[in-house]
Parts: C-alpha cells; sequence; structure tokens
C-alpha cells in the first residue's frame, strides 16, 4: 500500500527576495488576484483551483545564479497564438524571457523569470 496518493496540486510556495517587488509583479504583470495576506511576509494568491503562495525568503537570491529556488512551475493558456502575444506583453514590460516563444511536440511554450529567478513555463498543450 501507497503511503500518500496525491489527487492534485494544492499550492506552490516561492521564496523571494522583496515581497513588495514580488506582489507586484504577479498581481500587475501577471495578473492574479491577491487572495490573502499572511503578516507581512506572505501572500497567497488563487489561480482557479490552485494556489501560489510567496514568502520573504531570510536569506537574499544571487540574481547571477543558475540554481533556481523552484525548477519551474507552469500555467497553462488556451491558444496557442497566446504564447507570442504573451512573450511580446512579458518584453514591453521588461520581464526576462529565458527561451521561446517555441514550438514543441505537443503544443508551443514560453519561459521567463520573475524578479526573484523563478523560472515560470507559460504553455499551450494540443489535446
Amino acid at each position: 500500500m501507497k503511503p500518500f496518493i496525491a489527487t492534485g496540486l494544492n499550492h506552490i510556495t516561492l521564496r523571494v527576495n522583496d515581497i513588495r517587488r514580488a506582489e507586484a509583479f504577479y498581481s500587475d504583470i501577471l495578473g492574479f488576484t491577491l487572495e490573502k495576506k499572511m503578516g507581512q511576509s506572505m501572500a497567497v494568491y488563487r489561480i482557479g483551483t490552485d494556489s501560489l503562495v510567496i514568502v520573504e525568503a531570510e536569506t537574499a537570491y544571487d540574481n547571477t545564479s543558475k540554481d533556481y529556488r523552484v525548477d519551474h512551475f507552469g500555467f497553462t493558456v488556451s491558444k496557442p497564438e497566446q504564447i507570442d502575444e504573451i512573450a511580446a506583453y512579458m518584453r514591453e514590460n521588461d520581464v526576462s524571457i529565458v527561451t521561446g516563444p517555441a514550438n514543441r511536440k505537443n503544443g508551443r511554450f514560453l519561459f521567463i523569470t520573475d524578479p526573484d529567478g523563478n523560472l515560470i513555463e507559460i504553455f499551450h498543450e494540443k489535446l
């Protein structure tokens, strides 16, 4: 018997250097709605049925490092052409694009980073 069977992804928690700067990125740039604040150093965003939690770290992240705090997390979009629209929007807002937009076997994708170097994939997948 397995000791644990996951039924879904409940949340991802990211450590950030500056909670206010991170909140501006996730609210203003990505357009997520703040669900609640937990003290001065934690914020929770609801995305559909999932949650993204950001918490201010006690130690700073070195932006020149290639050692990401989380490998990446991904968000889906409903149409492949949205990937190019999102890439243009990210460029307009000086968001770092790591790779893409590009095609893959089952869709189209784009990788960006938030201000603290967390890698984010935005993709459309053909069903």
